[in-house]
């Protein structure tokens, strides 16, 4: 528990900090295809992140816990990913190209500090590349963590809605690594809500401050680590566990490069803003309340939607964690369920389901 509560402390006050005293440097810009506010806030809330991360580690170093070192490379195999974010944050210089590589490169020296790679997918005939071919699994698995890295920061657009995702990953994490009595994973996942928290609480629903690609780009890469690691070091624990804890990122980014590839012929790496967040933002809230309540507040109201589709993920990983064919189905039938519904949106067919919780908040202030 102290641990948590110095993770939370720390985030909690370097982003009073960067909110009282930060420099223009720090600060987001109002325009663009993705942005929508129109207030004066911090882009680099990811700070906050990652020296709470380091002070954690070095409070495990003093309290001797075992797993001290193991912490410390932990969070040293992603400074090339939040680096690369978080110049982007300063600069505006750093395209997703050359973030993507940072996301390889912490990749690469996570295997190389961590001795971690994928052995199994839990898909027959894979995993016996994957165990056969050191080469091919350092790659796959840094490539794959550079992807996640990146579908974290795809989502990242309204006030809570990145972070809330990234708490109920975490926390899930920790309940599993629990059961399987994993105390480093348990204390790494639960340091990193407290962290989180710290964050969330001037983020949501205010927007003082946001997480920007670096701290984006450091909660995607942590939050497949971890599964990584968990998945490696407990063979019970399937390996479809993390992929429908994080289906929904994974997905909205895959979704985003067929979408924009095949049915928009442009580059996948290309910015748009018909992603499923603001397509909720724009045909849900915005259309419904307008001018009705403060344009923050119509920021923050799309968030909980989606929070909702990352619960959709997390309920079902957490209760079977263990039984890989029920998490493929579940992880089947959230692809669904999310094409349906981001055609319905689009075609201006929004379910009612989605438009009750905006007329129930319209009917409370008539």
């Amino acid at each position: 528990m102290l641990y948590l509560l110095l993770a939370f402390l720390v985030a909690f006050l370097v982003c009073y900090l960067l909110i009282k005293n930060a420099d223009k440097i720090f600060l987001d810009c109002k325009e663009g295809v993705q942005k929508f506010h129109q207030w004066n806030a911090i882009r680099v809330g990811g700070l906050s992140i990652i020296l709470s991360l380091f002070a954690t580690s070095g409070a495990f170093l003093i309290g001797r816990k075992d797993f001290a070192s193991l912490h410390f490379y932990f969070i040293l195999s992603t400074l090339p990913v939040f680096l690369g974010g978080f110049l982007e944050d300063l600069t505006k210089k750093v395209g997703a190209k050359q973030r993507l590589l940072g996301g390889i490169v912490s990749g690469l020296l996570a295997y190389f500090l961590l001795d971690i790679h994928l052995n199994r997918v839990d898909i027959p005939g894979f995993d016996w590349i994957l165990s056969n071919f050191l080469l091919f699994s350092v790659i796959f698995t840094s490539f794959a963590l550079a992807g996640v890295s990146n579908s974290v920061n795809i989502i990242d657009g309204f006030n809570g809605l990145a972070s809330g995702v990234a708490i109920m990953v975490f926390l899930a994490y920790s309940y599993v690594s629990y059961l399987v009595g994993d105390f480093f994973l348990l204390y790494t996942s639960l340091t990193i809500v407290g962290a989180l928290l710290g964050f969330f609480f001037w983020n949501f629903p205010f927007g003082y401050i946001f997480l920007g690609d670096g701290g984006a780009y450091l909660l995607g890469f942590l939050s497949g680590l971890i599964g990584v690691l968990l998945v490696e070091r407990n063979q019970e624990v399937s390996a479809w566990f993390p992929f429908l804890l994080l289906i929904y990122p994974i997905y909205e980014t895959l979704f985003s490069i067929v979408r924009r590839k095949f049915l928009r012929s442009f580059s996948p790496f290309e910015a748009d803003a018909i992603h499923l967040h603001t397509l909720i933002h724009r045909r849900v809230i915005k259309l419904t309340l307008g001018n009705k309540i403060p344009k923050f507040l119509l920021n923050s109201f799309t968030s909980p939607y989606l929070w909702f589709m990352q619960i959709l993920g997390t309920i079902p990983a957490v209760l079977f964690w263990k039984k890989t064919y029920i998490l493929m189905i579940f992880s089947l039938a959230f692809i669904v369920f999310y094409t349906w519904l981001y055609f319905r949106i689009i075609r201006f067919k929004t379910p009612y389901f989605m438009q009750v919780p905006v007329r129930v908040i319209e009917r409370s202030k008539d």
